[in-house]
């Protein structure tokens, strides 16, 4: 065998192996997003009323908050993690190790959405979600971050001016994460406020600051 049929087996297993992460990463963010619709229950009725099932329908109100905050939350992660995904043409231990406890934070986010889906006018249940979430964002930042610092893991025609922009988009979740948890500690409406309404303003400014920074 010559060194060049070497080099190129040895760059053909290692995107092998680069998608096997990449498919096993997207598998725990599609289960993870199906089993958010689990907390929305079908309702119990005493008496099969339209009434009755329209209030019961209403009461679901929270479930369905936290199913579509908590579903947009994840496909954003997962937007990221295809971009960075997308940028790779190899993995080392380190990278499949920071990928695999962002995968644990993203297969646990179930649990957090059924806390403030059923708890959340309490602070605990806020603070509780918003704190999953500003894991999240930790743990993402870092995938981002050991990418940063691999430039061997990235394709030829890449260079870390690439990775830049992600770093800095890494930064939004967590600070939506702080805003609602601050927010929550006043109140829960402030909170889904932040959740709902005031983090895609606060997406679209850090993605055009992230823009103008790596023109």
């Amino acid at each position: 065998m010559s060194a060049a049929d070497a080099v190129e087996r040895r760059a053909h297993r290692a995107r092998v192996q680069l998608e096997r992460m990449t498919f096993f990463s997207d598998a725990i963010f599609a289960i993870a997003m199906t089993l958010l619709v689990v907390e929305v229950k079908l309702p119990r009725l005493h008496h099969a009323t339209g009434p009755e099932l329209g209030q019961a329908l209403w009461q679901l109100m929270p479930n369905y908050v936290g199913f579509l905050v908590s579903f947009l939350v994840l496909g954003r992660f997962w937007i990221i993690h295809h971009d960075v995904m997308g940028l790779l043409k190899a993995a080392n231990a380190r990278l499949v190790m920071a990928n695999l406890l962002l995968l644990l934070g993203v297969a646990f986010m179930p649990f957090p959405t059924a806390i403030i889906s059923e708890y959340v006018n309490l602070r605990v249940g806020i603070g509780f979600y918003t704190g999953w979430l500003i894991l999240l964002g930790v743990l993402n930042r870092h995938v981002i971050r050991v990418v940063a610092g691999a430039p061997q893991l990235l394709e030829d025609d890449i260079g870390r001016h690439d990775v830049a922009p992600l770093l800095h988009r890494s930064w939004i979740p967590i600070l939506i994460g702080v805003c609602a948890f601050a927010a929550g500690m006043v109140t829960w409406i402030a909170a889904l406020v932040v959740l709902v309404v005031l983090s895609p303003i606060i997406s679209i400014a850090v993605s055009r600051r992230a823009a103008r920074a790596s023109m």
